[in-house]
């Protein structure tokens, strides 16, 4: 995935460690299910209809298996 240039971090890289993995998945899961809010993790809303939930994390899941 491209590096996003205003904030040097990759699109969907939620916990900023350089790479989209199942660990941005968990932490998304984690923020969904705790009402976690897409100002928190602006990146893990991957849909960008402002709100965080399980289409999110399946759009994650897609975009790391690449299907």
């Amino acid at each position: 995935l491209p590096v996003d240039e205003q904030t040097d971090n990759l699109p969907y890289d939620i916990n900023n460690d350089g790479l989209v993995n199942v660990l941005d998945v968990v932490l998304l899961v984690n923020s969904v299910l705790n009402g976690g809010s897409a100002n928190d993790y602006p990146q893990a809303d991957v849909n960008g209809d402002g709100t965080l939930n399980v289409l999110d994390v399946v759009l994650l899941i897609n975009i790391i298996l690449e299907i």
